[in-house]
């Protein structure tokens, strides 16, 4: 299977949406992050569903303190803003549950809910019931 990372940045919505298909090591996910703080269109206040339904993560919790530090150090990446992590696997969870647990520890100003229904995401966002259709359409046109 190739790896394939695909974002969109939806300005209306205050929202940053991002797929992820594949088996990732930390590396390539950094890299990725990267590319999207430097797309025009990226504004650190927005909102993030990260959806690694269709993920592996083939790294430890010892890299998820060296990405922490990355993103720390990157105050333009991060600001007061809510990250979804949208996961189906136990592996995609502890790796979340990891991220979510050390945040705190590195004082980053973000709000992290790990869930496994877009439903449960878009209530965390706060994104308007009637948005749901839409916002719900852009995950289903995703072909791995």
């Amino acid at each position: 299977m190739v790896n394939k990372i695909e974002y969109i940045v939806l300005n209306n919505y205050s929202l940053i949406i991002e797929t992820y298909i594949g088996n990732f090591n930390l590396d390539e996910l950094i890299e990725f992050k990267k590319k999207v703080g430097n797309d025009k269109n990226y504004n650190p206040i927005f909102n993030v569903i990260h959806d690694f339904r269709k993920a592996k993560f083939i790294f430890g919790i010892e890299e998820i303190s060296k990405n922490i530090i990355l993103i720390s150090k990157k105050n333009k990446l991060l600001a007061n803003q809510k990250l979804v992590m949208l996961t189906n696997t136990p592996n995609q969870v502890v790796t979340c549950l990891g991220f979510e647990l050390l945040k705190d520890e590195f004082k980053l100003p973000v709000q992290v809910k790990v869930c496994s229904t877009l439903e449960t995401c878009f209530n965390f966002i706060e994104l308007p019931d009637k948005e749901y259709e839409f916002i719900e359409s852009f995950f289903n046109s995703i072909k791995d």
